[in-house]
C-alpha cells in the first residue's frame, strides 16, 4: 500500500508513545500521523546510547522520505540523548519529550520523577530538574532510575491481573512526574500505590506541536477552537491529560464533542511489529 507523505510522525521506542499519539490526534484531528514504534528493541532505557542512536536515525530516515511536515519524539529517553543531534540534520520541527517537572516543582514539597536510566544519566535531563529548582524552590526534585519498569509495561500491557507496582520504588514522595511515555499506562497505578498527585507531559507535547503548526503555517486543524473550549472548562497542560482507557476514568475533554470519524488512512503505523502497535492502540484508545 502507498502511503501518502506529508503527515507527522510519532516515534517511539515501543507502546509508551501511542499514549502521545493519542493526545495528539484529539487536538490535531484533521492531521495524518505515522507512528514509528521500535518495539523490536524495547525498552530503549539500558541500552548504549550509540545503539539508541541508530536506531533512532533510521526511524527518522523514514520520516524524511515520507516527507513529514513534523515529528516527534515521544521518548524522554530519545530526547534526552540526541534531540539536538536530530535538529541538526533534519529540516522538519522536532518536538521533543520531557518530564513536566516544571508544574511538580511549582506545587512544592518532595518530586519524584520516574525515569529510565539513560534519562537519569542524561545531562540535558539534570540540567532540566535544575532549572526547574531553581525557578520553584519550594520543589525537591529527586530523579529515581526504573531500570525495568518500561520493559514489564512492554511486555505485560493487557495483563489485567499483573501487579506493576512491584517495579516501583517505596517512598512517600509529595508528588510524582512521569519521565517515561511507558509509564502512563499504568498512571492510575502509580496514584494509588503513592497517594498522590502525577504528573505527565503527553498535553504538553500535543500543544507544542500544534504551536509549531500554527507557526509554520502548516495546521490543518482546529486547534484554536479546542483550546477556547478547554480554557472555558479550567484545563491546564499537565495536571490532566490522556491516560488509557482502562487505566484512568478522567477524560482532559469531552470526547463525544470532538471526536469524529477518522478515515484509516490518516493514521499509519511503522515498523517491524507496526501490528502489534495498532492493535494496542485500537484496544486502548478505541480510535
Amino acid at each position: 500500500m502507498k502511503i501518502q507523505k506529508g503527515g507527522i510522525g510519532i516515534f517511539d521506542s515501543g507502546i509508551g508513545g501511542l499514549t502521545v499519539l493519542a493526545e495528539c490526534r484529539k487536538l490535531l484531528p484533521e492531521e495524518r500521523f505515522y507512528y514509528y514504534g521500535d518495539n523490536q528493541h524495547a525498552p530503549y532505557g539500558n541500552l548504549p546510547i550509540e545503539k539508541i542512536r541508530r536506531y533512532v536515525f533510521s526511524a527518522f530516515e523514514k520520516f524524511q522520505r515520507l516527507e513529514v511536515k513534523a515529528a516527534v519524539l515521544a521518548c524522554n529517553t530519545v530526547t534526552a540523548l540526541c534531540v539536538e543531534e536530530l535538529r541538526e540534520r533534519y529540516s522538519f520541527p522536532i518536538i521533543g519529550a520531557e518530564p513536566a517537572v516544571f508544574t511538580a516543582a511549582r506545587r512544592g514539597g518532595e518530586v519524584w520523577v520516574l525515569t529510565t536510566r539513560a534519562t537519569y544519566n542524561s545531562e540535558r535531563f539534570r540540567t532540566l530538574c535544575k532549572r526547574a529548582e531553581e525557578k520553584y524552590p519550594q520543589g525537591k526534585i529527586r530523579a529515581v532510575a526504573c531500570d525495568c519498569l518500561a520493559g514489564v509495561i512492554e511486555t505485560n500491557i493487557g495483563r489485567e491481573d499483573f501487579n506493576y507496582t512491584l517495579a516501583l520504588p517505596s517512598g512517600t514522595p509529595s508528588s510524582v512526574v512521569l519521565g517515561c511515555t511507558h509509564y502512563i499506562y499504568i498512571k492510575e497505578s502509580i496514584r494509588q500505590f503513592y497517594g498522590c498527585e502525577v504528573y505527565d507531559g503527553n498535553f504538553g507535547i500535543a500543544k507544542r506541536l500544534a504551536d509549531t503548526l500554527l507557526k509554520e503555517g502548516k495546521n490543518g486543524c482546529d486547534f484554536v477552537e479546542k483550546t477556547t473550549f478547554m480554557k472555558k472548562v479550567g484545563m491546564n497542560d499537565h495536571s490532566v491529560t490522556t491516560t488509557p482507557k482502562n487505566t484512568n476514568k478522567c477524560s482532559p475533554y469531552n470526547q463525544e464533542t470532538f471526536e469524529r470519524k477518522r478515515e484509516g488512512k490518516k493514521l499509519v503505523f511503522l515498523g517491524k511489529l507496526k501490528g502489534k502497535n495498532k492493535k494496542i492502540y485500537k484496544q486502548t484508545f478505541g480510535f
